[in-house]
């Protein structure tokens, strides 16, 4: 089934981002390979020394002590060899992949804060933090685990046929064989692990976006009496994504464990009747050493094909993630006009605005005007458009139709920055961020004292508020503030 090009596109941005971000820990992922090409050599090399010492000691009963110390020196060298060079490039891929993660995560926070507004209006705030978070840690087990340990795989079946290509060409064509069945495994696991962890990211994105929104709505659902409701919609996401999540368990059972292992014990078993009907017949002779390394090294050969294909499913599950994280990253920013520096009076005037959210209309041919000084309210329904004008003022949307002037400038003449610095808005539902009643005043701006913040909420009638504060400017304030009455935190 061919691939549509779209579909290639995506992949080729996608694969293209991840080397970009890959370049930049390039001297740590460098450093990890060739520290673990030098473990898996030291430890082909511990298997082959005691191959060889069955052969040329024990089997013809030598008894050189130097020897024999010699070589179990040597033996043990490598194993110490193989652990520390494990050890470090360990140290070195965790090293590249944090830092990874730290970049992509900045860099994904970051374009959201660029997004225009109408663009929250369709992604639930809990499938943005979803793709933040946990796709983010995704990606990370990608640079951590996933490739170090195909990598690894890859670097062992190389060393190993190589080896047994150098000791026996009979042993390295028995080693051999099975490379297409395995071939066929692997193709046949990534196929369809690429569609069951595709499905199983959506259905869990789908579980977080459910879960954020009961959780900021449960007064909401408890005053209306739709717990029950709420409960079997949440269930049938969490069995969905329980489905999804089962697919890959059987998918694992069958290809990871079962088919590797049989294949393994099948090759064993010929390797064996090959091995005992050469010996009893004295057709041929295979030196026990031999036997040994090459049990050993299908032991490993094996192993490391069932670690690789566990793998091969987390990298189906990282690189879905990453597909998210880049759909977000190329979303479109908001346009962003250049500041005129101007300080504006107050003028704004509405000439025949018109604006409706996607296919529902809001405001139709809305005419008005408000001079510098002049306290105007509007008035109205839920829904009449009372918020969609602050909305506007604010350039947070854009008019289908007519122009919002500012002190007789059209909007689309002044910069975002221009509008912004000299409003303020108060929002009927205010947030307040995890801090002080002083980081949440000043916004963070440490360009404003705390002498500046005290004198701000005394300006819009705080003081009987924060008389009542034992540390004042300096009270901590929980996420969303929701210790304090909606009246406080709106005067914050």
């Amino acid at each position: 089934m061919p691939v549509p090009d779209s579909e290639r596109s995506h992949k080729r941005f996608r694969t293209a981002r991840l080397i970009q971000y890959a370049l930049k820990s390039k001297q740590a992922l460098l450093m990890g390979f060739v520290l673990t090409a030098v473990a898996v050599a030291a430890d082909l090399l511990g298997t082959y020394i005691i191959g060889r010492l069955i052969d040329g000691h024990i089997r013809v009963g030598q008894t050189n002590l130097t020897i024999l110390v010699q070589m179990a020196g040597v033996f043990f060298l490598s194993v110490l060899i193989a652990a520390a060079m494990r050890y470090l490039s360990a140290l070195f891929f965790h090293k590249a992949a944090n830092r990874l993660t730290v970049d992509m995560q900045r860099d994904v926070f970051n374009h959201v804060q660029k997004l225009p507004i109408a663009f929250f209006d369709q992604l639930p705030a809990g499938k943005v933090v979803s793709r933040i978070t946990n796709d983010a840690k995704a990606v990370r087990v990608l640079f951590q685990v996933v490739l170090v340990q195909l990598a690894t795989a890859l670097i062992y079946m190389l060393g190993i046929y190589i080896m047994l290509l150098i000791l026996d060409a009979t042993l390295f064509w028995l080693m051999a064989a099975p490379l297409p069945i395995i071939g066929w495994l692997v193709y046949d696991f990534r196929k369809k692990s690429a569609v069951y962890n595709r499905d199983y990211r959506k259905a869990l994105s789908e579980l977080n976006g459910n879960l954020n929104e009961n959780i900021q709505g449960m007064d909401i659902i408890q005053a209306t009496r739709k717990e029950t409701e709420t409960f079997e919609r949440f269930s049938a996401i969490n069995k969905d994504v329980f489905e999804h999540g089962f697919k890959m368990t059987k998918l694992f059972a069958y290809s990871v464990f079962n088919a590797t292992t049989t294949l393994q014990y099948v090759l064993l078993a010929l390797v064996m009747l090959y091995f005992g009907y050469g010996h009893l017949a004295g057709a041929w002779l295979v030196p026990i050493g031999n036997i040994y390394i090459f049990l050993d090294y299908m032991n490993r050969f094996y192993g490391q094909v069932s670690h690789g294909m566990t793998r091969i499913g987390e990298l189906e599950r990282a690189l879905g993630a990453a597909d998210h994280m880049f759909e977000l990253m190329r979303e479109p920013e908001a346009a962003l006009r250049p500041n005129t520096g101007l300080t504006l009076q107050g003028g704004v005037r509405f000439d025949h605005i018109t604006f409706a959210y996607l296919d529902e209309p809001v405001l139709k041919d809305v005419s008005f005007a408000a001079a510098p000084g002049q306290t105007v309210a509007f008035v109205g329904h839920t829904g009449s458009g009372k918020s969609t004008i602050m909305n506007l003022i604010f350039d947070f949307y854009e008019a289908q139709a007519g122009t919002i002037y500012f002190d007789n400038r059209p909007l689309s003449e002044l910069g975002q920055d221009d509008i912004r610095n000299q409003m303020a808005i108060v929002l009927q539902d205010p947030f307040l961020f995890a801090g002080t009643l002083y980081t949440n005043v000043t916004l963070g701006d440490t360009r404003f004292s705390k002498e500046d913040a005290v004198q701000a909420l005394l300006d819009v009638g705080g003081r009987p508020f924060l008389n009542r504060l034992k540390n004042g400017i300096d009270t901590p304030v929980r996420e969303k503030g929701n210790e304090s009455s909606q009246g406080k935190r709106q005067l914050v």
